[in-house]
């Protein structure tokens, strides 16, 4: 099972994992989470995305992309494969024009769902995954309706069997994600917390279930959104409900949208 993390904030905020003290840090998770890693983030010149077929466990890299990156909007993930081999191209987040997606779950049959994409966006796909598939599947699909709210419930709609869709998507201004899964309900979680700098406390975001610590000075200082596979803190993190997208404006204003 794979892990997603995101961040929405309204200033550029560090995105630093503590990665050398301790037992319990995101470095630990990819014990258990060992076939890649990803980060994406929107810089100066455009969105970028750093990841490696290796356990961030084991990757000097991903010490030194975590350090560095500052932006308003990241997208993390970690990888544990179940369909593709363990390449660059099959980690993720994917990245395409100005959009940044990263998933958890299984689509069966994404064959036939890659033979109903578009040319510019079946030549897109570089790697082997169900989940590059979803991606490009979505965003066809963003391009033929009014809203992304609509193409992302359009999208969804229209999939064959799937084991389940949880995933995090941004074109640079919004973040969505959306939780979605047929069957074990509690293992396919993903939760959204509000934070505001006025709240009393340190921001030191820990999880017993994932043995992470994300640390982020800067963070501790801006209003933002969050959004995990896991709670991460003692705080009022909130589930989203099966069927519903998460949609986090520029204005870090929250809505839910049941689109199944």
């Amino acid at each position: 099972m794979c892990r997603l993390l995101a961040v929405r904030a309204n200033r550029p905020v560090d995105f630093r994992f503590s990665l050398l003290e301790g037992p319990q840090n995101f470095r630990q998770l990819s014990q258990h989470h060992p076939d890649g890693w990803g980060i994406g983030w929107y810089g100066p010149s455009g969105p970028q995305v750093h990841k490696e077929p290796l356990a961030a466990l084991a990757s000097q890299r991903y010490v030194q992309t975590t350090a560095q990156a500052t932006s308003r909007i990241f997208v993390a993930h970690v990888r544990f494969a179940t369909r593709g081999k363990e390449t660059s191209e099959n980690c993720h987040p994917f990245l395409w024009r100005r959009w940044l997606f990263a998933h958890n779950g299984t689509l069966y049959h994404h064959d036939r769902l890659r033979e109903q994409l578009h040319p510019q966006h079946r030549e897109a796909i570089q790697g082997q995954t169900d989940s590059e598939v979803f991606f490009h599947w979505i965003l066809q699909n963003i391009a033929e309706h009014a809203s992304v709210p609509e193409g992302i419930a359009a999208a969804v709609e229209m999939l064959g069997h799937y084991k389940a869709l949880n995933f995090l998507l941004s074109d640079g201004s919004c973040l969505y994600a959306y939780r979605d899964a047929l069957g074990r309900e509690s293992y396919y979680s993903l939760f959204w917390l509000q934070r505001d700098p006025s709240e009393p406390g340190p921001l030191v975001l820990k999880s017993q279930e994932l043995r992470a610590l994300l640390d982020s000075k800067q963070l501790q200082q801006e209003k933002a959104v969050l959004v995990c596979s896991e709670r991460l803190t003692d705080e009022h993190w909130q589930q989203i409900p099966l069927g519903c997208l998460l949609v986090v404006g520029a204005d870090l204003q929250v809505e839910l949208i049941s689109i199944r």
